[in-house]
């Protein structure tokens, strides 16, 4: 017969645990996301990144400030928008457009 492995509480919302039931550090995703971006044959990047771009998408499909801010786990909400959301080129050259657009009509 199989026995159930119980998880603390205390990591009940975690997504990833390790077999003993504890959360996998960020070591260990930093080193399996190094080893696929070698077989992939792209540069390496961190986990850290990805929180960084995921802002940056968030923000840029108009996910409201705050909601990220909850989201990320910030105390305030310039860290957030500071140092987490950054502005692309792609997004900047579609914003003068969208103005463009808009004087046009006026």
């Amino acid at each position: 017969m199989q026995s159930l492995n119980v998880i603390s509480i205390e990591y009940h919302d975690f997504v990833f645990l390790s077999k003993n039931g504890n959360p996998i550090k960020n070591s260990t995703y930093n080193k399996d996301l190094q080893r696929i971006c070698k077989k992939a044959g792209i540069a390496h990047f961190s986990m850290h990144t990805l929180r960084h771009s995921f802002a940056t998408r968030c923000a840029e499909a108009g996910m409201q400030p705050k909601t990220l801010q909850s989201i990320l786990g910030h105390s305030n909400i310039g860290v957030t928008m500071d140092i987490y959301v950054h502005c692309t080129e792609d997004r900047k050259a579609q914003e003068m457009k969208n103005i463009a657009s808009m004087l046009k009509v006026i």
